[in-house]
């Protein structure tokens, strides 16, 4: 079996770090074959600063690369939903980096989308895999900590003046952005228990996000 093949969408910031990270790994397990971006000048840069073979100007074009066994989606939040949908129904893997959707009833629609496709899709949740993270998942199994009551988590820092962290239309707002990390920390740690319920309160920036 070959090394995994993968498509990038989008020549962001975000799509750079996660090249970045995959070169850690072996290249006989993961090789990068593609990247779009709606610019195809940026997506040729891209490709050119990291050994890419193929430069696609447009998604569409990369979900139509037969080369692609997964995709890794890296647009700004509110194009998750359609950009995922996209790969999906073309018959790819994807890793869609975080949040996986603006909403429930986004994600309900891609994970029906995948089952029905019959192809994997995964939220890109890096805090997920680190050591530490997999160190405390096997101390819970095994029961050293005892029963968890109380998961107290904090994270934060300056992202008022990142236009697509504090703009509604473009997605933004302190839980999409970095809130989810201590969701998934909780739901982690409580082992996909379902809260009973849920109460929130916060400050509302001038954009109208909170």
């Amino acid at each position: 079996m070959g090394a995994t093949r993968w498509g990038i969408c989008s020549a962001g910031k975000i799509s750079h770090d996660f090249l970045v990270v995959l070169k850690t790994l072996p290249p006989e397990d993961h090789k990068v074959v593609a990247i779009a971006s709606r610019e195809l000048s940026r997506a040729q840069k891209y490709a050119q600063t990291h050994n890419i073979p193929n430069a696609y100007g447009s998604y569409a074009e990369l979900a139509q690369d037969p080369d692609v066994d997964v995709v890794y989606v890296g647009v700004i939040h509110p194009y998750h939903l359609p950009s995922t949908l996209l790969f999906i129904q073309a018959g790819k893997n994807v890793l869609c980096e975080k949040p996986l959707g603006m909403n429930s009833a986004e994600v309900k629609v891609m994970v029906r989308a995948a089952r029905e496709k019959g192809v994997f899709l995964m939220e890109a949740l890096w805090s997920r895999f680190f050591p530490a993270s997999e160190k405390l998942c096997s101390l819970l199994r095994q029961g050293a900590i005892g029963d968890v009551m109380v998961v107290h988590g904090q994270f934060g820092f300056p992202l008022l003046t990142v236009p697509r962290f504090s703009e509604k239309v473009q997605g933004g707002g302190g839980l999409l952005a970095i809130g989810v990390y201590c969701v998934q920390f909780a739901c982690m740690v409580f082992s996909g228990e379902k809260p009973e319920s849920i109460v929130a309160s916060g400050f509302l920036h001038d954009t109208g996000q909170s």
